[in-house]
């Protein structure tokens, strides 16, 4: 499972217990509710608890296993990476009797090219042949997941890029320079992203990438200036077939209140519209036997089988989470 828990740093004392208020208690019951009843082996989080690596307080698998233990979840070993320069982090959440899980980051530590994805790369994100400086602003985990079934093991990488979304004020008023530059961060961690996949699919390891990429096909003028999505440009090139990662979920389809299935809802600043958007996302390589039917968005008004699951879903996040079976 692909789950973007909304703040879910905001619920957590500075002791990694879990704050006892009714908002905080209402997160943690939707939240559990939605893992007991989906029943995922491994969720990969984004907007996960925070890590402090100065003072050490917080500490993002703490917070994660005590609240599985409290709710009393199989999914109650976590892991987290490199942390994220901000307060929310990106973890799995899993259920230690199926997998284990263990972070096995790449990359060749100093280099401009592929290194480590807590260290600057360069990129040339606007085509004029000079190559930028960017960071993953969220390093992605990267994670061996070993099955404890005698299936095939395959690699993982849980991802949150770049958000497109004009915040800022001052952004607002140069909004067409600040929407192209965060499409070209985004671009660019995705890029980073998906030359990590390459290289790990040309060692023949079965290949898993998911998370909110906050992108998706068709999602708004930038992608018809550029000529793809961010989601793409991880899934790979159609001139490599043998590489690309697969969306099990099938072309999205735009409706009369945006994309179906949607994974989350967001309000048009100049409109006023609420569109329902596709950015939360299972990619798998070929090497990864997918069950027939086995991909959903577990979005109660698009799922029959979520709608039980409405009020949870509501309380646990303003995202809809996304799930792959796994043969």
């Amino acid at each position: 499972m692909s789950y973007n828990i909304e703040w879910f740093d905001n619920h957590f004392e500075a002791d990694n217990s879990m704050k006892t208020g009714a908002k905080s208690v209402a997160k943690f019951d939707g939240v559990a509710a939605v893992l007991s009843e989906i029943d995922p082996d491994l969720v990969g989080i984004t907007e996960a608890p925070n890590t402090t690596t100065t003072t050490g307080e917080r500490n993002t698998v703490a917070a994660l296993e005590g609240f599985a233990a409290a709710r009393g979840l199989r999914q109650r070993k976590a892991l987290m990476g490199f942390p994220s320069a901000g307060r929310q982090e990106i973890a799995v959440l899993y259920d230690p009797d199926v997998f284990e899980v263990t972070h096995d980051p790449d990359g060749r530590k100093g280099s401009v090219s592929d290194p480590p994805f807590n260290e600057q790369f360069q990129m040339d994100s606007d085509g004029d042949g000079i190559k930028e400086l960017y960071k993953h602003y969220r390093p992605p985990l990267e994670a061996k997941v070993t099955r404890k079934d005698g299936g095939d093991d395959f690699w993982l990488m849980v991802v949150h890029a770049k958000s497109k979304g004009i915040f800022d004020a001052m952004d607002r008023v140069h909004f067409e320079r600040a929407s192209e530059r965060n499409r070209r961060k985004l671009f660019a961690e995705c890029t980073s992203i998906r030359n990590r996949a390459t290289d790990w699919l040309h060692d023949g390891r079965p290949v898993v990438v998911m998370g909110d990429i906050n992108d998706g096909p068709g999602f708004d003028f930038y992608e018809g200036r550029f000529g793809r999505s961010a989601v793409e440009v991880i899934m790979g090139s159609i001139f490599e077939p043998e590489d690309i990662l697969c969306s099990h979920l099938g072309m999205p389809k735009w409706g009369r209140y945006g994309w179906e299935p949607s994974t989350a809802r967001f309000t048009d600043a100049f409109t006023g519209d609420t569109v329902n958007a596709l950015i939360d996302h299972i990619l798998a390589s070929r090497k990864v036997a997918v069950a027939e039917g086995g991909a959903k968005v577990w979005n109660p008004w698009q799922l029959d089988l979520a709608e039980p699951l409405k009020p949870a879903l509501r309380d646990g996040s303003d995202h809809f989470p996304v799930t792959l079976d796994i043969l």
